[in-house]
């Protein structure tokens, strides 16, 4: 039970977008400026991982194929692209639901565990998820520290993306893995590429 408590109070940065110094900070970054997203479109998905002990923390602990630590939905405006997700107090100004401008999105990323991926529905479906989550954001829904699955009054990034999913299609392609008891979201259904096209992979 003590070790139970222990992991998700460490989670309570649930899916880390910080910038924090860690064992993967000799590695390669890539940045908005050296990138094509020329063909991003409102409803794509993005997927990283980041920096951070956090980050080497989920990615170690979920031992998926692709190591992912961090997903959001894509919103393109006629001025700037931007980035519906959930984090942390711990890790942003905003606790929870909550946009940030795709290049700074980038501001923590390995090169090579970056991917825009589009689900395979039509344009007027993908604006619908996104609507949904720009729904979710106006909402200021506080970030998920418990990973409870079953409400849609906390989210985690992963959270956001299934109930916005689940709420827009009637179902999700985010799956679980068992921890400790507990059902957790995790990231690889979304690089399932019999559902997405992967559009960038970074």
């Amino acid at each position: 039970m003590r070790f139970y408590l222990i992991f998700f109070a460490v989670l309570s940065s649930f899916f880390s977008c910080t910038e924090e110094q860690s064992f993967e900070g000799k590695k390669s970054r890539i940045s908005y400026q050296n990138c094509d997203f020329s063909h991003v479109q409102t409803g794509d998905i993005v997927l990283k991982r980041g920096f951070g002990k956090v980050s080497k923390m989920i990615t170690q602990g979920f031992n998926e194929k692709v190591p992912i630590s961090h997903c959001g939905i894509i919103v393109c405006t006629k001025d700037s692209n931007f980035i519906v997700h959930s984090v942390s107090s711990g890790l942003s100004k905003i606790d929870g639901v909550q946009t940030i401008l795709f290049k700074n999105f980038l501001d923590d990323c390995q090169s090579n565990y970056f991917y825009v991926v589009r689900k395979k529905i039509n344009k007027n479906q993908l604006q619908a998820f996104a609507n949904k989550a720009l729904e979710y954001s106006q909402k200021q829904i506080p970030f998920d520290h418990e990973a409870d699955n079953d409400l849609k009054n906390k989210m985690s990034c992963t959270e956001l993306i299934y109930w916005c999913q689940k709420e827009t299609f009637g179902y999700s392609d985010i799956y679980t893995k068992r921890f400790s008891g507990k059902e957790i979201f995790v990231f690889n259904g979304l690089l399932d590429t019999s559902k997405y096209e992967i559009i960038y992979h970074y």
